[in-house]
């Protein structure tokens, strides 16, 4: 949607929302976004599946479910109105959630080894010194021997697990 009066309706007036979205319907809304020249985020990764012999490669979301944007009041109305969208989740704090947001785009170019999980609460807040994680920080979960790296999205409560070696993190 593009306004005749920019005065009215400047750009620092857009609000970042998460979008809770139809199952099934986040890659959708992402390109409805687009077309409309929204901006949207929708984070996701690749799963690679045997099917009859050959290899499939498909793009998860990785918060299925949900897409992040930022858009005006009025905007926000019309995107509700295209019936893919449930509901809008007004972002409180939007410097924290595009902190957390990058922390697990990060991680996602380092390493494939991982899994979405719910919030971690428990454990202590860690930075990884070495290895390929180098300067992200997220929770330590302990399973067995193996320990892993909880990368939150408080907003969704949820969160991304990452395989860490115990020797590899430092406290905050």
């Amino acid at each position: 949607m593009i306004w005749e009066d920019e005065e009215e309706y400047p750009a620092w007036r857009r609000r970042w929302y998460v979008l809770h979205v139809k199952p099934r319907a986040e890659k959708k809304v992402a390109l409805h976004l687009k077309a409309y020249g929204f901006f949207c985020h929708l984070p996701t990764f690749e799963r690679v599946r045997k099917v009859q012999r050959r290899k499939v490669r498909t793009e998860i979301p990785v918060f299925p479910g949900y897409v992040f944007t930022r858009l005006l009041p009025d905007e926000r109305i019309a995107i509700l109105r295209s019936n893919l969208v449930v509901k809008t989740i007004f972002v409180k704090y939007p410097r924290t959630m595009i902190h957390q947001l990058r922390q697990i785009a990060k991680a996602f170019t380092r390493t494939d080894d991982f899994k979405v999980s719910s919030l971690y609460k428990s454990g202590d807040l860690v930075r990884v010194k070495y290895g390929p994680l180098t300067g992200v920080e997220g929770y330590v979960r302990r399973i067995g021997a193996k320990a892993s790296l909880c990368l939150n999205v408080e907003m969704l409560g949820a969160s991304v697990e990452l395989s860490v070696s115990p020797q590899d993190v430092e406290k905050v």
